[in-house]
């Protein structure tokens, strides 16, 4: 059920209309957890005018300081972005809404669909902490779409996508704690063979992109991890 699963954040949100509206659009489809971080805006009669029948989500968002802090609670933190780069770019790598809803739809665990400001989106910083990006595939001569009309399209796919009968059941994700430990690990590695910060800063997202795109089960994980620690405590003894 999406709704013990998918939870939804929007960062420093300027309207109440869309908080409404993206309330409502989670109640269409099966969604219930919102949280607010840093709103910049009231939460307050507008906002429920727009959200309708879903004034249960409205009288339940949890609003949260800290966009990094709430990552914690999550196995699988996917932004959004309508910005597609003009040059290839590690941190706004992006893969498109239905194999994100494939994702979800095979996995158990708790995912975070987050959206950005209604006037910037999100920061590279906070795209840094997901371990995917999603897009909504537009025409290019104006791919910004407005958020509550992205997170329709959004959340519709994940919700189609769960409805499909599967012959295997849902394989479990790792928890968030064991994903930073094994990026962790590679860190260490990196930083035994001599390489720069940089360079280990690049290669720690490129890795948390792949697992985000193909992501390892609570099994696949923690064998890696294994493999990854012995090594390291090998080759650190040895140094």
């Amino acid at each position: 059920m999406l709704v013990d699963k998918v939870s939804v954040a929007i960062i420093e949100p300027l309207y109440e209309m869309n908080i409404g509206y993206i309330a409502r659009t989670m109640k269409n489809f099966d969604i219930k957890k919102l949280y607010i971080v840093n709103p910049r805006c009231e939460i307050g009669e507008t906002a429920r005018m727009y959200a309708s029948h879903a004034q249960d989500i409205i009288n339940n968002i949890i609003i949260v300081n800290s966009f990094k802090e709430l990552t914690k609670k999550f196995n699988f933190i996917v932004g959004t972005t309508g910005k597609i780069p003009k040059r290839p770019s590690i941190i706004r790598r992006y893969i498109y809404v239905d194999r994100l809803a494939e994702i979800i739809s095979n996995f158990s665990g708790k995912f975070l669909i987050v959206f950005g400001r209604e006037d910037i989106g999100l920061k590279n910083d906070e795209l840094e902490l997901c371990d995917v990006v999603a897009n909504i595939e537009t025409s290019q001569k104006y791919p910004i779409l407005n958020i509550s009309h992205a997170a329709a399209i959004i959340f519709y796919e994940i919700f189609k996508k769960s409805k499909e009968k599967y012959s295997t059941p849902e394989k479990k994700l790792p928890s968030r704690k064991e994903i930073d430990l094994f990026l962790k690990y590679i860190e260490y590695s990196l930083k035994l063979q001599g390489k720069k910060k940089e360079s280990i800063s690049r290669a720690i997202l490129k890795i948390k992109r792949l697992i985000g795109e193909c992501p390892f089960t609570e099994n696949d994980l923690r064998l890696m991890l294994g493999i990854i620690r012995e090594l390291y405590e090998k080759a650190s003894s040895v140094t």
